[in-house]
């Protein structure tokens, strides 16, 4: 069966780097560079998922990077540095290697890890 993933490709053309984390992951937003975060990360920074209303997009993100404080709103900021974020839905397509097929490409197995200390000191 395949399954499907649909990741966010972002490209920050501000001319200043943006940085934030998800689940302990640090993703930086480096001006005038793309990343691409998978959909937790996507929905976790920016609000964003397939088909959301970009509005509440830009609503999350000024809020979750401060620039809804009345400085950034009144002076535009905000709205400018919003709009110079591009979002592209990327879709990736993962399938079943079955075994024998191609086992040269397999990575080789993992080893079992050995406890290090016994768990019932």
């Amino acid at each position: 069966m395949d399954r499907i993933a649909v990741h966010l490709r972002v490209t920050n053309g501000n001319d200043f780097a943006i940085d934030d984390r998800h689940d302990g992951v640090p993703y930086l937003f480096e001006a005038g560079k793309a990343l691409t975060v998978p959909p937790e990360a996507a929905l976790h920074i920016f609000g964003w998922y397939p088909g959301v209303d970009m509005k509440v997009v830009a609503t999350h993100v000024t809020r979750r990077w401060g620039w809804n404080t009345p400085a950034f709103m009144q002076s535009g900021d905000a709205p400018r540095f919003f709009g110079k974020l591009e979002f592209k839905p990327v879709t990736f397509k993962t399938v079943e290697v079955v075994s024998g097929e191609d086992d040269d490409m397999l990575p080789s197995p993992i080893a079992p890890r050995q406890a290090t200390r016994d768990a019932s000191a």
